[in-house]
């Protein structure tokens, strides 16, 4: 009797979980819309077009499987390659696993798992907040009767060589950096090629400055301050990079000074590598700009090279598609090939990639009177590059 008592409950509560099966056994983490926020302006100058989708993942397996359940006993319902984007609606938790419910470009949705993708969004409210806090920053330091300036530590390195790879507190690379010095700890920090500062009290050799991206009031030799290009009171031309989604997002403020979002695109940016570093962070002015960039291999042969290309940072370019001499026998091809990983991983020397198309709709947005019979132009106003 007391056997089939146990027998009855276990059956009892059976029927019961059983009952509930049929509920939906997830929960909703997050829900994108994939739409620009209300508030932000759009203005779209950039004839090519932008991303179809504002959130996305994208694979990075060699494949992944689209199942019509978020778990892995899932029916499989399509197949994708690495580097593949998928518009991102949901993201879920199903007994302690997370996925994203997707839609591929055919319009089909499904499930995949996170450990397959990696997400990414466009942060057009983040981009603008650093727009603020810049155009604050200047506005505030002037008030006070502070000097506006930037660094210019750029070394040209066209072979690769002897780079410097020690790194302050802050994580800055020493290489194509000025050496400042906190005005509290009297420790190194390093200060990347054409950062925005403000000049707080200037003496013979050294001034204490404000570096607009570092917390800290530093110590910095006076050879490493450059009033060239000079920083107006205004500007109203800005490129931000969102290095953690890889994308970009371009500003240009209008007649009633409201801050229009011009072009977005998918970017990439620098990797820690033997030809190169990161892509630093922080607040830039670009001070030339070149029709052609060419660069060299590790052994230092000429490799290839790049069109439209912004200088924002020591040899940081913002550029197009980079091209091998090897690859121009089939140029275009190689262009698309490289042109699917914006957008996605990083990538590059330390450079800012776009494709030759927008880098030439950036190239003739900063350059307004280029004179041809030269390489390198001026910008003919200030451009601020915002990274973070």
């Amino acid at each position: 009797m007391k056997y089939f008592k146990i027998l009855f409950y276990q059956f009892f509560i059976g029927t019961i979980l059983f009952a509930f099966s049929g509920q939906e056994e997830w929960s909703t983490m997050n829900i994108y819309d994939n739409k620009i926020p209300e508030n932000i302006a759009v203005n779209e100058k950039y004839q090519k077009g932008h991303p179809e989708v504002l959130d996305y993942v994208f694979i990075r397996s060699r494949t992944a499987h689209l199942r019509d359940f978020p778990s892995t006993k899932g029916k499989i319902i399509g197949k994708y390659g690495y580097d593949t984007k998928l518009k991102a609606l949901k993201k879920v938790l199903y007994y302690g696993n997370i996925w994203f419910y997707v839609e591929d470009s055919n319009g089909k949705t499904g499930y995949i798992s996170a450990n397959l993708v990696r997400k990414r969004v466009f942060r057009f409210q983040k981009a603008l907040d650093k727009i603020n806090e810049l155009e604050n920053f200047i506005a505030e330091e002037r008030k006070l009767g502070r000097e506006i300036a930037s660094t210019n530590s750029y070394i040209p390195n066209p072979n690769n060589q002897n780079f410097k790879r020690e790194k302050d507190k802050y994580g800055t690379s020493l290489d194509q950096s000025s050496v400042g010095y906190s005005a509290i700890t009297g420790e190194e920090i390093y200060i990347p090629d054409r950062s925005i500062l403000s000049i707080i009290e200037k003496g013979k050799t050294t001034s204490r400055v404000k570096v607009a991206s570092i917390p800290e009031e530093i110590i910095l030799n006076n050879s490493s301050i450059s009033r060239n290009p000079k920083v107006a009171n205004t500007f109203s031309k800005v490129i931000s990079i969102d290095i953690s989604n890889q994308n970009m997002i371009v500003f240009e403020k209008n007649s009633d000074n409201v801050w229009e979002v011009i072009s977005y695109v998918y970017s990439k940016t620098g990797i820690e590598s033997k030809l190169g570093f990161e892509t630093p962070k922080g607040f830039f002015i670009a001070p030339m700009a070149k029709y052609i960039m060419p660069y060299n291999s590790e052994t230092g042969d000429k490799e290839g090279y790049a069109r439209y290309a912004i200088r924002f940072s020591g040899g940081g370019y913002l550029h197009g598609t980079p091209i091998n001499y090897d690859e121009e026998i089939n140029k275009e091809f190689f262009m698309k090939q490289k042109e699917r990983t914006l957008g996605t991983f990083t990538g590059t020397r330390k450079c800012i990639r776009t494709t030759e198309e927008h880098a030439k709709f950036l190239f003739d947005w900063i350059v307004k009177k280029p004179n041809n019979k030269y390489n390198e132009q001026k910008p003919s106003e200030n451009v601020m590059f915002i990274i973070f």
